[in-house]
């Protein structure tokens, strides 16, 4: 540095020595200053030098003068922010090889000199005293980008070298708010924007942008500032982004998500049109309430607060079983509601009772009941009597199941209902393990005990529980006798499966019984064969039936590709096989078949089916054949080689028990076939009333009969009916679909009904409905008021999509998001989230769609900021909410172990959960554990409080504007509305000392080096390496 012995540069030394002895103030100095400029000129980065030499040494307190000098400097234009930003750097401890762990802390208390150098800088260039003007920005870039680095290698190896235990100073803390309010009020600048035409930023703007996330991920983050994401937000805009050959900024997908993410309400809420609409959809179809299911989505969506949980878990309960009743809907469907609040919610509910604790959850069930409506019709209303008393029985039978589990006092109970304490009633507690043990070796028992899931009293979830496990218990021992009684008792009320998967998936139920029927081993030493034959069958049927009322296939249930016998009958029992493409064996299985079925004696009497002819044929290869049976003997009738009489006698041993699962692959050979093309039309209606309308009193069989009849009613009603369109003089097939009109509600698929989609596509206008529903829940939940939750049915979503497509459906969702005037723009969010994630058969689809519109850049720029910003937060509000309740076990485990590794999975496992998910420990030892206990590790902020005094006005990270939205977007193309985007609205608490002379009378001197070692300032560019 050869100015260092110039003599002009040691007149400048000894006239500011001078005046800081003499104490004259900085405004005294503009004349002399005059005067040593017209000498010739010293350059600003030696009389910055020459002024930070003046600093105190050994953490003595700084000169105020010395800061007044600096304003004035800097204000008249001798020296440049880049050239004061260098002169600190070089005598600052920060570039001084110091072991950060160990910082030395000034002694005086006060703001350290780099801190009220970085705040005196900030608001000169916030008052404008300091323009920024992209000509001269080449300096201050890299000293601010040469500050970041090394603060950034610092704090950052401190961090590594004391494996996380490094604690910050004050003083740095302080000094590190100070420098980002610096690099934001200069970086921040519109006019900063000007420097992408300096030749020299395209080789600089990588590192200066590198520099500026370093610090912010790896220092304010880690230090908790408030500026924490605004210079990273900076780094999303120009000139920090790359610029393309025509001149536009070239943006990585993120930071266009990023910046779009920010525009509008960016407030999220959790309101009760949520949950609601999410429960619903766990409820419209197959149940999907099973606790890896529920407890995962609801940590998710409420991040651990369980008293909310609580609340609004009660609240959609009972908001969805006042617009199942409000809306008409089946008796059945509405009792699967009312079977959820009575028995599946008390068991959710003392699973959380261990860690809200049982006085907390009392209160925030007596909490949710003043806000749950029980007279939503009014008074004059017809039936509004019945609704009112069905609802409050609900709450009385909802209130005595919390009970017997234990989570619920009497005089609770007696707050909630407003009456004096009542008596509860003698109700024993079920649990899974006492079932095991009472009734195993019992099956007969079953029968009385399935009736429990049609109850209300809080003990269907080890009712059901139980069966999961018999089942899969007789499956393991392979006791086929014992699974048959057990299937043909749970067959004559299929409906109750609906309460049964409350509590389990389908894979536990369902893989042992496919495996079973798949691994079938056909004894050909044995002597009679009907037996098993009826095994077989009743075990088939019953599989066939659960499986049909949920629409499940082999994917659902981790089968594909395992070539599951039953998925196979399933898949092929409308396709009857030529007889050229049969092997030897199938060829010689179908004519002891036939021949057993149809071949009569001479008083025309058919033999019947003989031991000799099951003998030869395993149950799987006849169910395989039975499409085939049914087209030759129906071809046989027809050519005049069969009578139909002995048809329809030989068809009658179908009915039997032992055959009668048959009849699923031979009227599903019927109903593919034309009614036309084959001329056989008064054949087929003959077979179908033989086996429409059996003739056996059995109980056993009428209930096997009905299961069948489940399974193909709707093809073969709507069969019939095309044939009454055609033929209408063949009015014997009216009776034939009345009658299989009694079994429309076999399946849960989650559709909505016909006379719901011809009304809709009456309109003209499919998505009037969709708008108006999803608008009266979005303006229902905007509602500070209680009141009755609008009639919204989520098959409304399945069938839209299925009509319309996922795409008009989104756009649906998004135009309503933009209609929403604030408050309701956040709930409008909410609702349509809470839509796209909920649990059904259209969700992926939607989820995709989503995702493929994110994907594309090039059509979010295309797009108005209003629209893209929409698209942008929906994205994001499903990505949340699906990032960890997709809990899936590898393989099916037993529904206790499931809901242990759940609670091990979200961080919840405790002492208090029973021993199954039906029995809750009441002990001493439960863990009781509050919602802050949970949290407590996560909610410590760190109290890193600057010791400096008042902040200076105008530097606060909500008065720094990036100034991007308008013209950022306006060069990409985008259709933007007129505002600015502030860097935030949280103010750091920053302060700096008075610039103020002191009196004559203070030290100022002391430890003041008035010498002029001043280290060495390297000039070479800085290398961000």
């Amino acid at each position: 540095m050869p100015w260092l012995e110039d003599p002009l540069y040691q007149r400048w030394q000894l006239a500011f020595t001078n005046a800081l002895h003499r104490r004259v103030a900085a405004d005294e100095l503009k004349g002399p200053l005059k005067e040593l400029m017209r000498k010739p000129a010293l350059p600003g980065d030696a009389i910055a030098r020459m002024l930070m030499d003046f600093r105190a040494r050994k953490h003595g307190s700084e000169d105020p003068l010395l800061f007044a000098y600096a304003r004035l400097l800097a204000s008249e234009g001798y020296v440049g922010t880049g050239d004061l930003l260098l002169a600190l750097l070089a005598t600052s401890k920060f570039a001084k090889e110091e072991d950060a762990t160990q910082p030395k802390r000034p002694t005086s208390g006060l703001p350290s000199c780099e801190e009220r150098m970085f705040l005196l800088l900030a608001e000169l260039h916030l008052t404008g005293v300091l323009p920024v003007d992209s000509t001269r920005m080449n300096r201050t870039t890299k000293a601010l980008a040469r500050w970041l680095h090394v603060v950034h290698e610092r704090e950052y190896n401190a961090q590594l070298e004391s494996a996380g235990l490094h604690a910050l100073d004050m003083f740095a803390y302080g000094a590190y708010e100070a420098l980002a309010s610096l690099t934001a009020s200069i970086f921040g600048q519109q006019s900063f924007r000007a420097v992408s035409r300096q030749p020299w930023w395209e080789g600089r703007r990588a590192a200066v942008v590198r520099e500026m996330r370093n610090f912010d991920t790896h220092v304010l983050q880690w230090m908790q500032s408030h500026w924490t994401g605004r210079l990273q937000t900076l780094t999303t805009i120009p000139p920090f982004v790359e610029v393309g050959e025509d001149g536009r900024p070239i943006l990585t997908h993120e930071q266009i998500l990023q910046t779009l993410a920010q525009e509008g309400d960016s407030s999220a809420v959790r309101c009760r049109a949520g949950l609601y609409i999410w429960l619903s959809a766990c409820l419209c179809s197959r149940p999907m309430t099973d606790d890896l299911s529920m407890l995962g989505y609801l940590q998710t969506r409420y991040n651990g607060d369980n008293q909310t949980l609580i609340v609004q878990l009660l609240h959609a309960s009972f908001d969805l079983l006042i617009n199942r009743v409000l809306s008409a809907q089946p008796a059945h469907d509405v009792k699967i509601v009312r079977s959820f609040i009575c028995n599946k919610l008390p068991l959710l509910l003392a699973l959380l009772a261990s860690f809200v604790g049982q006085v907390i959850l009392e209160t925030c069930i007596q909490s949710a009941f003043l806000s749950i409506v029980m007279d939503p019709v009014p008074p004059i209303s017809a039936g509004s009597l019945e609704v009112t008393e069905m609802l409050k029985r609900t709450r009385l039978e909802f209130l005595q199941a919390c009970a017997l589990h234990g989570i619920l006092s009497e005089s609770t109970i007696g707050s909630v209902l407003q009456e004096p304490p009542m008596g509860l009633p003698k109700v024993p507690k079920y649990t899974k393990e006492g079932l095991l043990n009472q009734f195993t070796n019992n099956i007969g028992r079953l029968d009385g005990l399935s009736a429990e899931l049609q109850g209300m009293q809080g003990n269907a979830g080890a009712v059901s529980l139980y069966i999961v496990d018999l089942i899969g218990n007789l499956c393991a021992s392979k006791d086929t006798m014992s699974l048959k009684s057990a299937c043909n008792i749970l067959i004559k009320h299929v409906r109750n499966m609906d309460v049964v998967m409350h509590y389990t998936q389908p894979a536990t139920l369902l893989v042992p019984l496919c495996m079973l029927l798949k691994d079938w081993v056909h004894d050909q030493d044995q002597s009679e064969f009907t037996p098993a034959y009826e095994e077989f069958a009743s075990i088939l049927l019953f599989t066939m039936a659960v499986l049909h009322r949920y629409r499940l296939t082999s994917e659902d249930l981790g089968m594909a590709g395992m070539g599951v016998f039953v998925f196979e009958i399933l898949s092929e029992s409308s396709t009857s096989t030529a007889l050229s493409e049969l092997d030897p064996e199938q060829n010689q299985h179908l004519a002891k078949w036939l021949e057993g079925l149809f071949a009569t004696d001479d008083q025309g009497e058919t033999s019947g089916i003989s031991d000799e002819v099951m003998r030869q044929c395993p149950p799987q290869a006849f169910y395989r054949l039975v499409p085939t049976l049914f087209e030759q003997s129906v071809m046989a009738c027809k050519s005049g080689h069969m009578s139909l009489s002995t048809l329809k006698s030989g068809l009658e041993l179908l009915l039997e028990p032992f055959l009668l699962p048959a009849l699923v692959g031979g009227l599903s050979w019927l109903i593919g076939r034309s009614w036309e093309d084959h001329n056989d039309v008064d054949v087929l209606l003959q077979i179908l009333d033989k086996l429409l309308r059996p003739s056996s009193s059995s109980a056993e069989t009428q209930a096997m009969h009905r299961a069948v009849l489940g399974i193909i009613a709707e093809p073969l009603e709507c069969s019939l009916q095309d044939l009454l369109r055609k033929r209408p003089d063949k009015s014997v097939a009216h009776g034939m679909s009345a009658l299989l009109r009694q079994y429309a509600d076999s399946t849960r698929s989650g559709c909505s009904r016909k006379a719901e989609i011809n009304k809709w596509a009456a309109t003209g206008n499919v998505t009037h409905d969709l708008r108006h529903a999803v608008k009266d829940l979005i303006s229902w939940a905007a509602n500070a008021t209680p009141t009755a939750p609008p009639q919204y049915q989520h098959q409304m979503i399945i069938t839209m999509c299925d009509l319309l497509g996922p795409q008009a459906v989104i756009e649906v969702f998004l135009c309503l998001m933009r209609e929403a005037m604030y408050p309701a723009t956040a709930i409008a969010l909410d609702v349509c989230t809470s839509i796209v994630c909920a649990p059904s058969p259209v969700s992926q689809l939607l989820q995709q769609h989503l995702a493929l519109e994110m994907s594309d850049s090039r059509n979010l720029l295309d797009k108005s900021v209003g629209e893209a910003s929409v698209l942008v937060r929906l994205h994001l509000g499903v990505e949340s909410q699906l990032v960890d309740h997709q809990l899936e076990m590898p393989l099916p485990l037993p529904p206790q172990q499931s809901t242990d590794q759940l609670m091990q999975d979200l961080g919840l496992s405790g002492s208090a959960i029973g021993a199954d998910v039906g029995q809750v420990d009441n002990s001493a030892q439960a863990l009781q554990m509050t919602d802050d206990d949970l949290h407590a590790a996560l909610e410590q902020p760190m109290n890193l409080i600057s010791a400096t005094a008042q902040a200076l006005p105008g530097i606060e990270p909500g008065n720094v504007h990036l100034e991007q939205a308008q013209d950022f977007f306006g060069e990409l193309g985008m259709n933007i509305e007129q505002q600015a985007l502030p860097l935030q609205q949280m103010a750091p608490q920053n302060s700096a000392m008075s610039m103020d002379g002191q009196s004559a009378d203070d030290d100022i001197f002391a430890g003041l080096d008035m010498g002029g070692g001043m280290g060495d300032l390297v000039e070479d560019d800085f290398n961000f390496g």
